[in-house]
């Protein structure tokens, strides 16, 4: 076996070595920043102690730019910057987030903004800006929206919007509009198409999951619940699923939203007739609470979606 003497040299030769990875590391752009920064402070004993991290960060991938994405970030660590600092006499390195990864934290809060439940992605994109105001209540209820979105960014007591009208007049993107307007201030909301959800709640039996997930949309901090009255009804439906989460979101004052094709009183006759025979009394209750949660809207307008 070689000895350590052999492979390193002699001490000359060794000194020499030492020597240009030293005037090497010291001649690096960032390094010689890091030491005229800190040139108070530093001292050669404190750099020839710390050569070795010096080196490190030398030798580390440094891209500072934003021009790269989270996935294909080129630094040593993924998504951060080398940083070199003093603490109590020493030279150590620690990481900072580079600009990606502050992009990708930043898109993946946002993200996290709107919860949603089988919505299709053209409601969860949609944008104020973008909704058809080619009539006057249209226009009306845009100056409305404004009103309410500012309400709920400040967390104002706010009264929501049951949204009713023919298919395709764009009830649901406006919806996803709202939600969207709050996502850019950061205030969380969950949507969700309520005929599917129901489905989701039913499959839940099997995984324990059905309670987690009602009470996750019961304590939404804004709830949309889009084409409610093209779900299957049932009693469970109805008293077990509805009833409970509008009963707490009215108790809380809690933001609610609808879209529905059905007015206020088709939807009531709706709720009132299941398999299990007719219960005006029961669908009243639900009605009560939606009235009491939000103010009826008749959108009207063409079938945008044959555009």
């Amino acid at each position: 076996m070689k000895s350590f003497r052999h492979i390193m040299g002699s001490s000359e030769a060794f000194e020499k070595r030492i020597a240009k990875i030293k005037r090497d590391v010291l001649q690096d752009p960032d390094v010689k920043r890091f030491l005229e920064a800190h040139q108070e402070t530093l001292t050669n004993r404190i750099i020839d102690e710390d050569l070795n991290i010096l080196q490190e960060y030398k030798d580390q991938q440094k891209t500072y730019d934003d021009n790269h994405d989270y996935e294909n970030c080129p630094n040593f660590v993924k998504g951060h910057i080398p940083e070199l600092y003093l603490e109590n006499n020493r030279i150590k390195i620690r990481y900072k987030p580079c600009p990606c990864k502050i992009k990708h934290d930043e898109a993946k809060f946002y993200n996290n903004m709107i919860t949603s439940f089988h919505m299709h992605p053209d409601t969860l994109n949609a944008k104020i800006k973008d909704i058809y105001m080619n009539r006057q209540n249209r226009l009306k209820l845009a100056m409305h929206l404004d009103e309410m979105i500012d309400q709920m960014i400040a967390r104002e007591p706010t009264k929501g919007l049951y949204l009713y009208g023919e298919f395709g007049t764009g009830k649901s993107f406006i919806l996803g509009a709202i939600a969207n307007e709050l996502k850019s201030n950061r205030v969380p909301s969950t949507i969700i198409y309520v005929p599917e959800f129901i489905r989701t709640l039913k499959s839940g039996f099997k995984d324990g999951s059905t309670d987690r997930r009602v009470k996750e949309v019961r304590e939404a901090p804004v709830l949309f619940l889009d084409d409610i009255g093209a779900e299957e009804i049932s009693p469970w439906v109805r008293d077990e699923v509805l009833g409970p989460i509008l009963h707490y979101r009215m108790i809380q004052n809690l933001p609610t939203f609808f879209s529905s094709n059905l007015n206020l009183e088709e939807l009531e006759h709706h709720l009132a007739v299941t398999r299990g025979g007719t219960e005006v009394t029961k669908a009243a209750r639900i009605m009560e609470r939606i009235k009491t949660l939000t103010k009826a809207y008749h959108l009207e307008g063409e079938n945008y979606r044959k555009r």
